[in-house]
This record gives C-alpha cells, structure tokens and sequence, in this order.
C-alpha cells in the first residue's frame, strides 16, 4: 500500500470519528499516544506495517521517549521494506533500553536487509542472548551473514548454533534447506521446506525458497506461483519481488518482467531494490546510458554494497570502460574478498585486457579453493591458453567439464583447444556436435569465429545459416554476417547484411557504425556523415555515434570548433559519462591546444569527480601543458584512488625521468613492481635505470632476483643476457642462456638468443648445433622459427623466409604473424598467391593498419590496383599519422593512375620535413608525376 493510500485510511477513520458526536470530541480534541499505538498495533495483525508505522510515527511525536513504540515503530519500518529508516529505530529502542531479546535479532535483520554483513558480523558475531528463541534468531542472521561472505564453515557453526538453541526454529530451517539447494541437494532442501510450509503455511520465507529450488528444476511457472504466494502474504516481501522478475527474465519474458517490476514498484516506490531491478532490466535490454546514469544514483546512497559495484562494474564492462569496471569489481572485492562474482568479473576484465597473468592471479583462490568452479576453472584455462600452455588450459577445461558435464561454455572451450593444437577436424566436429544439441549459440559463435579466423568464408557463412535458424533474429548474427562479407571486401553483402541487422534492431550502433565505414570506403562520406547524424537525432544520449561522428569530421578536414561542438553536445546529453570528455580533451592535446584540453579535464573533473580515466586525463593535460608539479599530484591523486593500479606509477616515473629525478622514478617503477611483480615493463625500466647509473651488479642482481621467483619463466635469464650484453661481456651472455635454458627447457627465447649471440660472436658451427638440436627437440615450436624467418627477412632473403614461414602456416593456420610475413615475403619475390595469405592475415586481425597494409602490396603487386587502393585507404583511416602507409597509399595511386590522389599524399609527406626518414623517396616520386 502507498503512502497517499495509508494517509486516506487515517482521513477516513478521522472523518468516521467526527460522525460519533459531540460526546466524543468533548472528551478529547486529539488522539493519544496509547489510542495511535493501539491502533497501530491492530494495523500490524492486518498485515499493513506501512499504515502502523504511520500511527507509531505520530505517537512519538507527542512522547519521543516512549522506548517500546520506537521498538514498535523499528519492527513495523522492517516489515515495510525500509530497513535504514528501521535500523535507526531500532538503535534508539536499545538505547532506551528495550531488551537485547527483542531488539538485538531486529537489527541483525535490518542488517542484512542492507547488505551490511560485515558489520553485523563486527557486532553481533559474539554476541549472548539470554532467550533461546532470540538467540536462534540472531545465529541464523549470522548464518546467513557469514554464507554472503563465502565462508561455509562459520556459516555452519552458526547455524548449528540456531538449531541448538531452538531446533525447530523455522527460520534456521529455511536456511537449511537453502544451504541444501546452494549444493544442489534438490532433494533434501524440498523436503525441509514442505515441512515448514506444513507446520505454518503463512510463512513468506518459506514460499520464496519453495520458488527458488523450482526454479533450479527449471520448473518457471511452479516457481512463479511459489513467489505470487509469498507476496500474496507479504507485498513487502522484496525477495519475492525479485523472484518473480527473475524467473520471468530466465523464462526470456520481458513483458512480464517489466510488467512485475512495475507492480513492485507500486508496493516499494522508494525501496533501493526496486530501482537496482528497474536497471538490471536497463541493462539487459541494452539501454545502457539508462543504466549507467541509473547505477550511479545507486552508488551514491550506497557506494560500499557489493551487489551494486558488480552490476555498476558489468555495465561499464559493457560499455567498453574497462579500466572503470575494474575499479568497481576491485571495490566491491576489497569489501567481500570471498566474493565469486566478483573475483570472476574481474578475471574476465584482465582478459579482456590482455593481461592473461593477472586473470590468472585473480582466479587462482576459486580454482584452488575446496568448492569446485566450474567457471572459475573455465576462465583459469582461457587464461592459461592466452599464456601459450594449450596443454595447461586443457587439463582446466576437464576438470570444468566434470564439474559441470552439461556447461556448453566449457564444452566449446575444450573443443578450441584442440583446434589450438592444430586438431582442427576434431575440434569442428566436436564444436558441431555441441551446437546440434543445444537451442544456445555458444557453440555456433566459437565455430564462425575459428572459421573467420582460419579464412575459412564458405565455411564461416554455413555456420551463420546454420545459428540464424536457431535464432532469427539475433541481430549480432546479422551484424557478425556483414562482417565476415566485409573481411572478405564483399562491400554489397556486407552492405545488405548490415541492413538486415538494421531493420531488426534500428538502434544496434556497431551495425550503424560499419555501414558508415562501408559509406567510406565506397567514396561516399556525405552518406556516413548522415547515418551518424541521423543515429545521434534518434537517440540524444548516444555519445557513441557523437563520438564516431566527431571522429570522422575530423578525418573529413572539418576543423576542431566543429568537432569540438559536437563532443560538447554529447556531454551535455550525458554529463556524467567520461568518454565524450575524455575524447574532447584527446582532441585538444592533438591540435596543441593545450589550455583548452586543461579547462576541459579540470571540468570533467569536477562533473565527474574521481573518475580515474578523468584524472589520467587531468594529469596528461597538465603535464603538457608544463605544470608537473600538479600532473605529480594528480596521479599521485590517482594511486591513492587506486592503490592497485600500476598506472600513475607509470606515468609519475615518465614524469620523473622527464624531469631528471631518476631517483624518484626508480622508485616508481619499484611501485609498480610491488603491486605487479610480473610488470615486464617495469623490469625493463628498472634495469634500465640501474645501467644507465651504471649500476650493472645490481642490474644483475635484480635479473637473478627474478630468476628466483616462482613461476617467473625464462624473463630472469632473457634480462641477465641482455645485460652481459650491453656491458659487453658476451660470454657471460652466453652463460645466462644456458643457464636459463637448463632450467626452461621449452624457452624458445632463450635458444633464439643463445643462437643469436653465438651467431654474432663468429661462433657458427655452435649457434647451428643450437638451433638443429632446439628443432630436433621441439618440432611443433613455431617461435624459434619465427625469429629466423625475421632474420632472413631482414637480411633480404625472402626465399628463405618463405620457406619457414609456409611450415609455419601450416602448424599455425590462425597465426597472424606468419599469415602476414608469408604473404609479404611473396609479394617481395613478386609471386602469386600471397594475397590469399594476406586476406587471411587480415581476417583475423581486421583493424591492424600493418596487416592491411601488407593485403594491399599484394593486392598491387598482383595488379588488383582498384582494390588495393580501397585496402590502402583503410589502413590509412586506421592509422592517419602513419606516414610509411601514406608513402604506399601514394605508390599504389600512382600504379593507379589517380596522380592527384598520390599529390596530395607525397605533398602532406613532404611537408613534415626531416621528422620522416623516406624524404628522398617523397622527393623522387613528386618529380615523377
């Protein structure tokens, strides 16, 4: 019931009394404290907690002392869903001496209603209460505190502690059964509640329980009905709330979640709960500004809860922010380090960042841990596979998939590290196998993936066809088929396919933003410039079309007031979003207009304030701008927000070292060490450092010192060797290597180097005797052959490097590296074919500048010229300051016959002076025209 609802029953029963007569107003002209607190009392055995709180309410306004009707009140706010309001109730009754009985189990619910496990842990845990009853109620309330917090074993004493106490105790029974379910123990935790629901079937906890096991037996309208029950017998009951709308998303019913949302709403306007579910839904539907503006009011009446970071860090994951969902999984890690979620979420990010090392540390204590996780073990093996260990990974995938035989995520992974392995026909075949079985498109999705990435189009599109019948319109499929044409430079199915996924879903931005780059590529700027335009008049708040449109004018030659008019529309739609600001200030810093790029990130922080890619941003602006004393304290600023984080440190050592404190920047990069041990950079800075001081015993010191540590691999022994190297004492080199190499006998680096070092001192027969046995030993290794198809190309002998670089391809289909080198190493030998290697090169590296660089000097070479030089103006547009790519976009225009295109290039290339070192080639090539 709402509050005006409440106020009307109080003016009725107001207006009821006037009726009575003059009789009863002689009497008394207003209601007494014991007539509003009787009445209150009656509200209560109504089941209207909200109208009792009313009345309770009104009698401590005229006695503001009365301890039992603030303990009333406190009870009546905790029935009602406000448990901070309740809580501090609940707190003044204790103090005016209501009994520990009756209050202290109160506050325990209240606490947990809060999310403040912790500190009902801090307080309560040793707490003695003199009634059984309020002792097997507040044990039970630790229970549950302690289950939150991951930790089974006090979570198990406590309850036993609740049955000891009082062994029928209906709540530690529903715990229980809880605890059964959480094991999956179906079974045993249904039997427990419909024994409780037996004894007293007006239990509410009893019939959101009974709703949550059917859900796990993925009986949804069983479970629906289960939840409609507990509210039936408490509207309040926020969990019951949250069942429904869950259990309708599971059930992939929208309408009927927005439609349950809308009841809760109703019944708990004002409820947190009610606003976080309104934007989980935001979420899931995509509407991301929504969310995000959404989960940062949540955050500021609620910065510590852990719920509330996790789904704050998920959205900005999404988004793409990915050093900003790290900053909220950190957090909400830091309050709950027993938080799965968490610990998982943030394993996910590092990944995403690829940092495999990091997601590695960060899921070690789920996968070492005495509960099995299969997700955990399943991220475990993703990064371990990132790491180079396909065997490693594999033997993680097993023990995910015993742990959860039916976990198609886990099935699929398995299936790729196979196709890791070089086993491609077994993996497909697994890989369709699981798709068959399964109405999900995890499967579907890992194989268009691995086709696209082995070039494999005919085979990528059949996979397509086969994941559209299972899901028609999932517009991701349409969009993933536009891109698949477009890899293979079919701009009219990548077009039409695009359109496809337009029309499912008008407002999928990727889509829009590829069609644009088709715009582009097919000479027609004016048509990208309107999609965008049109996209941002759709939808105010979508910075990213704001974004990709300034971005374009900018590459169109509009000048930066333009730009700059339409990223100050963007934040003024969004003005709590740091990308349009962040992207506003790059702007400034690139057209040198430092002060301006200054007063934009001193705004961004203010509208924004500790935002950390905000105050990286801050700090680089005055950094250039000469103030290193406020950029030191800026990202000095930034640690502190971020103790975890190794990237002010970074940047106070570039600031350090800029300045000519190398003192002080060796001890950032030791910073950066403590918090990153395994930071090769900081390594590398540190050494740096300790030989540019000439500090070379202890620059070999700090090498052993890694050379120590566990895991560390061969970095120990690759430093100690460069080290002997640059101090010019070759034959302690010599010895690193090989000492390094007993130690990590699979380091390829090592036996390179080795191979090298001998190969430079004159020492040929041994540096060939190292590389024949490091072959014979490891014949699937494709790194050490690698780097002598690196030598041979850089010593022009690009026969020989196509030779190692063919075997290459063919142990290592979906090597980017080699794909790309083939095929460059043929066009410089003038041979047929290389474009094939090079079309697959760029498939599974479709926005590297290089390696679409390189499928245009095929292209050209194989007088594709018209072709080429649409892939040469891509890679341009991915990368416009790269002037070896404009000096080739010229060469192919003049191939082409477009004199003036290849003008404008070499005159732009010409202008930038000695700052390019191909000066003379720009030269001869303008007098050429």
């Amino acid at each position: 019931m709402s509050n005006n609802a409440a106020s009307l029953i109080f003016m009725r029963r107001t207006a009821f009394a006037l009726l009575l007569g003059p009789a009863v107003l002689a009497g008394c002209n207003r209601d007494t404290p014991e007539a509003l607190v009787a009445s209150g009392k009656e509200l209560v055995v109504n089941k209207d907690p909200r109208s009792a709180a009313i009345q309770f309410k009104a009698a401590l306004q005229i006695q503001p002392e009365a301890a039992a009707t603030r303990l009333l009140l406190g009870k009546a706010l905790l029935d009602s869903a406000d448990p901070v309001s309740a809580l501090t109730e609940l707190n003044k009754a204790l103090e005016l001496g209501q009994p520990k009985d009756v209050v202290v189990p109160l506050i325990a619910q209240g606490l947990l209603a809060t999310g403040e496990a912790k500190k009902l842990i801090q307080l309560y845990d040793s707490a003695e209460l003199g009634s059984k009853a309020a002792t097997a109620s507040l044990k039970t309330s630790l229970a549950t505190a302690w289950g939150s917090l991951g930790n089974r074993a006090k979570a198990d004493a406590a309850l036993a502690a609740a049955f000891q106490a009082s062994p029928d105790f209906p709540a530690a029974r529903i715990l229980q059964a809880r605890s059964l379910g959480v094991a999956r123990d179906l079974d045993g935790a249904t039997a427990l509640v419909d024994k409780a629901l037996k004894q007293d079937a007006s239990n509410p906890e009893a019939w959101q329980l009974k709703g949550e096991l059917l859900v796990l037996r993925n009986d949804l309208p069983g479970a629906a009905g289960a939840f409609k029950q507990a509210l039936a017998l408490n509207p309040g009951f926020v969990p019951a709330h949250q069942g429904l709308i869950g259990s309708a998303l599971l059930g992939n019913d929208m309408p009927e979640a927005k439609k349950q949302l809308g009841r809760m709403r109703e019944a708990l306007p004002k409820h947190p709960y009610t606003l976080l579910l309104d934007t989980q839904i935001a979420f899931i539907e995509g509407e991301l500004p929504r969310a995000k503006e959404q989960v940062q009011a949540l955050l500021r009446g609620a910065a510590d809860n852990s719920t509330v970071l996790i789904l704050a860090g998920a959205i900005e994951a999404s988004k793409g922010s990915l050093m900003v969902a790290e900053s909220h999984f950190a957090k909400a890690l830091r309050i709950n380090p027993e938080l799965p979620l968490a610990r998982r979420s943030l394993a996910q990010i590092y990944l995403r960042l690829d940092q495999p090392g990091r997601a590695l540390e960060q899921i070690k204590p789920l996968v070492e841990g005495a509960e099995v996780d299969a997700q955990a073990l399943a991220l475990a093996g993703d990064a371990t596979l990132r790491m180079g260990d396909p065997r490693g990974a594999e033997a993680l995938y097993l023990r995910a998939a015993k742990a959860e035989p039916e976990n198609r995520s886990v099935q699929t992974a398995l299936a790729l590290t196979h196709l890791n392995r070089g086993d491609g026909e077994r993996a497909f075949a697994e890989l369709a196998g699981i798709a068959g079985k399964s109405d999900d498109l995890i499967a579907d999705m890992a194989t268009i993936s691995a086709r696209v990435g082995r070039g494999q189009w005919a085979e990528a599109l059949a996979a397509l066809d086969a994941a559209a019948k299972k899901a028609p319109k999932n517009v991701q499929l349409a969009d993933l088929r536009g891109r698949v044409h477009l890899a293979r430079a079919d701009y009219p199915a990548a077009r039409q396919a695009f359109e496809a996924a337009t029309a499912l879903d008008p407002k999928h931005f990727p889509t829009t933003a590829n069609l644009a780059a088709i715009d582009l590529l097919e000479k027609k700027p004016e048509q990208a410039v309107k999609r965008l335009q049109d996209a941002i008049k759709g939808d105010l708040r979508n910075f990213y079309a704001s974004m990709a449109l300034a971005d374009l004018r900018g590459r169109l030659g509009a000048n930066l007031e333009e730009q700059r008019q339409i990223l100050v529309e963007a934040i003024k739609a969004n003005p709590s979003e740091p990308s349009p600001r962040l992207m506003l200030i790059e702007v400034y810093l690139r057209n040198k207009r430092v002060n301006d790029a200054l007063q934009a990130a001193q705004e961004a922080g203010t509208a924004i304030p500790n935002d950390k890619l905000v105050l990286d941003a801050l700090g680089r602006a005055q950094t250039q701008s000469g103030d290193i004393q406020q950029a030191i304290t800026s990202f000095k600023k930034l640690a502190s927000l971020d103790p975890r984080s190794v990237l002010p440190h970074t940047r106070l050592a570039d600031l350090y070292r800029a300045t000519g404190d190398r003192k002080s920047a060796e001890q950032s990069w030791k910073r950066v060490l403590e918090i990153e041990p395994s930071n090769g950079l900081a390594q590398v800075k540190l050494i740096e450092a300790l030989l540019t001081g000439k500090r070379v015993p202890e620059a070999v010191a700090f090498a052993r010192e890694i050379q120590g540590r566990a895991g560390s691999g061969d970095a120990g022994f690759l430093f100690e060797g460069a080290i002997h190297r640059r101090a010019k004492a070759p034959d302690a080199a010599v010895a690193a290597y090989r000492s390094g190499l007993k130690r990590e006998p699979l380091s390829s680096e090592l036996a390179f180097q080795l191979y090298q070092m001998l190969l430079g001192q004159g020492r040929k027969d041994e540096a060939s005797a190292v590389a024949a046995s490091w072959q014979k030993a490891n014949p699937k290794d494709g790194n050490f052959e690698y780097q002598l198809s690196n030598i041979s190309m850089n010593a022009g002998d690009y026969a020989a490097a196509e030779r190692r670089l063919a075997l290459l391809v063919q142990r290592f289909p979906e090597s980017v590296l080699a794909l790309n080198n083939l095929a460059w190493s043929m066009t410089k030998q003038g041979k047929a074919g290389a474009v094939a290697f090079a079309e697959r090169a760029v498939a599974a590296a479709p926005d590297k500048p290089a390696v679409i660089d390189t499928l245009a000097q095929a292209l050209a070479a194989e007088n594709q010229v018209a072709r080429a030089l649409e892939t040469q103006k891509r890679a341009v547009s991915l990368a416009p300051n790269d002037a070896a790519l404009r000096l080739n976009l010229a060469r192919i225009a003049i191939q082409g016959g477009d004199k003036a295109l290849a003008k404008t290039e070499l005159e732009q290339l010409a202008a930038r002076g000695s700052r390019i070192s191909f000066q003379p080639e720009v030269t001869r090539l303008l007098k050429s025209l």
